[in-house]
């Protein structure tokens, strides 16, 4: 018990201090430190630093994406299962914001390698796949799958740095200005 209570420790400093001080700021030591461990204890959990900062990540991304992402796979692409899918993750980034903006800051660091995008299930080709249909069936418009795709992602990543900036309680009304930018109009 006390192993785990040590790496869950480690984990949650080195979140804390890569949120606050970014991930090339954030030495070892410090990290150590900040979960009240001996320097060398983080090595009997992770290789190195770049161990600890992909296991972080995958850990994260595997709690704040999988089972939203399955339900919507599960369903056609249509107003109820995006919204649903767009609501859980906003609310999972604006009571998590330390978590959500690792996974910014991590997505666009050279930590992001092939190997790290191994391990998460790739729903990316399914997701696309669903945007066709929903192209085909004239639910959403006739606009590239990767653009709804991107537009997605982009919408609900300043939804949720918006809501944690300004506290709003406003939730649908930014999801429903989303899809209406993508719905079929014909």
């Amino acid at each position: 018990m006390v192993v785990e209570d040590k790496k869950k420790r480690i984990l949650e400093a080195a979140l804390k201090l890569f949120t606050e001080k970014g991930i090339d700021n954030t030495s070892t030591a410090l990290i150590a430190k900040e979960a009240d461990v001996a320097a060398g204890t983080i090595y009997l959990y992770f290789e190195n630093k770049v161990d600890l900062i992909n296991k972080l990540y995958l850990s994260i991304k595997e709690e704040s994406m999988v089972s939203s992402f399955i339900y919507l796979l599960e369903h056609s692409v249509g107003y109820e299962p995006l919204e649903k899918v767009w609501l859980e993750n906003v609310e999972w980034g604006v009571n998590n914001p330390n978590k959500f903006r690792f996974i910014m800051q991590f997505d666009l660091s050279p930590y992001h390698t092939k190997d790290t995008k191994a391990k998460i299930p790739d729903l990316g080709k399914k997701w696309i796949k669903l945007i066709e249909d929903g192209i085909k069936n004239k639910i959403l418009k006739d606009l590239p799958p990767r653009y709804i795709s991107e537009f997605f992602s982009a919408h609900f990543i300043f939804t949720v740095e918006y809501i944690i900036e300004t506290k709003t309680k406003e939730r649908k009304i930014f999801f429903d200005s989303f899809f209406d930018g993508i719905k079929y109009a014909g």
